[in-house]
């Protein structure tokens, strides 16, 4: 359901029913911004921290598919993009990228399965970082600006895409100041690069600043949601979340982990070490070169990210390994030019390792609130017309953001865990179902919770019951 979360404006201009009735939990209204010197609330959000810029690209994809596979296939093509883009970046062939993105299978699969949002936010990164490039290489002012500013304002569509992307403003600074030294600009040229400097620092904070003075609906400034972060220079926190993420760097198996566990083994180290080995030759070799700098824009997102006590799961984690991924690119190009043989060595291994996990996924542990069973009912209820008969009730957490933004126009789809034990809030459901000649379908993974006198009272006994492994969809009323 997370994959979905940051197109949800996009269902709230789709389905227009839902976003008239859905007034209780993930309401359509409670995402909108004022803006300051803007009198009108804008749908400048899709969840609490998370910007509705997401559901720009991801539109195409759902025009064309018109189903939930659309997530999937935009995140395959944020990856090859994403590819292509830190290609031009690292200076390295494509399949030399593509190959250092596989040697940890999480960072594809937070592509494919994206709960961020990642590939937009990399995708940006990679702009902004191009652009950089190319401001430093600027021998003028009048040439440095432009790009300069067009940097500052990439890495604010990042800031609003998800307010993390700011982890990721200090390592774009310091591979600046990197590309500036071997360019022999700075300190020497000092001109264009304050140019440069002051056209990106009003670029990015400008509008940065503008929307997060914007007001939300309940009068709060948008910039009180950093509190949420849980930011904390506690020692024994900082390392508690240096564990959590250090983790997904010793375990290869862990590709989505929010999704599927595949039973452990020894070779599930067999990425981090490769990597370490590769990574170490060429640090060895050469101490400034390229996998120094992207290493050290590592260190500094996740130094950045530590304090942040939300900073746990595994596309937080992403955002500081792509800069890993880099490093191994540059090293693979390094080492492919010395040796090519040795360099096919680390494909074969690489290839071994993720049919190692093809060959376990048959084992795998799914979570139930992500399990197929999910996706077949809500297919089910698009395919047997139940989206335009009824009046949709998500009681549990798994179904919600996909429903509100796949079926029929006319569709209707509340949200609230609280529906089954609150006689007002079904008598709501009630009432806008009669009014529309309907019936309520209730969506739940927990049927024993659906057995309470309010659910008696006010609907009544269930007329069908639709189970889908842990799921359930039951109709009510006509």
């Amino acid at each position: 359901m997370d994959e979905f979360a940051a197109y949800h404006a996009l269902g709230c201009a789709a389905y227009p029913l839902s976003r008239q009735l859905n007034i209780y939990r993930e309401p359509c209204s409670g995402d909108e911004l004022i803006l300051p010197l803007v009198a009108r609330p804008l749908p400048l959000r899709s969840y609490l921290y998370i910007g509705s810029l997401p559901a720009v690209p991801f539109y195409p994809f759902w025009r064309l598919f018109r189903s939930p596979v659309a997530a999937r296939v935009q995140g395959a093509a944020f990856l090859l993009v994403a590819v292509h883009l830190f290609s031009w970046l690292a200076g390295t062939p494509w399949s030399t990228t593509l190959l250092a993105a596989l040697v940890f299978p999480i960072f594809p699969g937070a592509f494919l399965v994206d709960t961020g949002p990642v590939g937009i936010s990399l995708v940006l990164l990679a702009s902004a970082l191009l652009l950089v490039r190319a401001t430093a290489a600027a021998d003028t002012a009048s040439r440095a600006w432009p790009r300069a500013a067009a940097a500052g304002a990439v890495s604010f569509l990042g800031v609003w895409v998800k307010l993390n992307f700011v982890w990721m403003v200090p390592a774009t600074l310091l591979f600046w100041a990197y590309r500036l030294r071997r360019a022999d600009r700075w300190p020497a040229n000092l001109r264009p690069t304050a140019v440069a400097a002051a056209a990106f620092v009003a670029a990015f904070l400008i509008p940065t600043t503008w929307l997060m003075l914007a007001r939300t609906p309940d009068g709060a400034r948008y910039y009180d949601v950093v509190r949420l972060g849980g930011v904390s220079a506690d020692p024994e926190a900082i390392a508690t979340q240096a564990g959590t993420l250090a983790g997904y760097l010793a375990d290869g198996s862990a590709a989505v982990p929010r999704v599927l566990s595949l039973p452990g083994q020894a070779i599930d180290l067999v990425p981090c070490v490769l990597a370490s080995v590769l990574l170490m030759r060429a640090l060895w070799r050469e101490r400034g070169g390229p996998e120094a700098l992207w290493l050290a824009a590592a260190f500094v997102t996740f130094l950045v990210m530590l304090p942040s006590a939300r900073a746990w799961a595994a596309h937080h984690f992403v955002l500081g390994l792509v800069f890993v991924v880099l490093a191994l690119a540059a090293s693979l190009r390094r080492l492919g030019a010395e040796r090519p043989s040795f360099a096919r060595g680390v494909a074969v291994v690489v290839a071994a390792y993720w049919l190692s996990l093809v060959g376990r996924w048959p084992a795998a542990t799914v979570d139930p609130r992500d399990g197929l069973g999910k996706d077949r009912l809500l297919a089910f209820v698009r395919s047997s017309g139940l989206d335009r008969r009824s009046i949709q009730l998500h009681v549990s957490w798994g179904t919600y953001y996909i429903a509100h933004l796949f079926g029929a126009r006319e569709q209707a789809v509340l949200f609230s865990r609280r529906f089954p034990d609150d006689a007002g809030m079904l008598g709501y459901a009630r009432a806008a179902a009669d009014a529309r000649g309907r019936g309520v379908l209730v969506v739940t993974r927990r049927l024993d919770k659906l057995q309470t006198e309010a659910m008696a009272a006010v609907l009544g006994p269930p007329r069908a019951i639709h189970p889908f492994e842990d799921w359930w969809a039951v109709e009510y009323l006509r």
